[in-house]
């Protein structure tokens, strides 16, 4: 097992030695998670599927429309949009 000394920083950041990074596959902006443990923390790598994670929620939406198709009107759909991206100061 290789253990390496970090040092904090001013704001309580730590940063994952390159080691650790290249042969775990986490990279910038990467989303980790960390858990407690009895010995400290535990960093790791959010492997979550993405496609299996819309998929679930794919199957629960159809359970809460119990079965009817989704069905939206285009123009609304484009409202909406413009609505949106002219609040969030976008230039549509």
């Amino acid at each position: 097992m290789v253990e390496l000394k970090v040092r904090l920083g001013s704001k309580g950041q730590v940063v994952i030695p390159k080691i650790f990074r290249e042969s775990y596959k986490i990279y910038p902006n990467q989303e980790a998670i960390i858990t407690a443990v009895d010995e400290g923390v535990l960093i790791k790598k959010n492997d979550i599927n993405i496609i299996e994670k819309l998929r679930e929620m794919a199957k629960e939406a159809k359970k809460i429309r119990k079965g009817r198709p989704f069905t939206y009107k285009k123009e609304e759909f484009y409202e909406q949009y413009d609505k949106r991206a002219k609040r969030a100061g976008l230039k549509v």
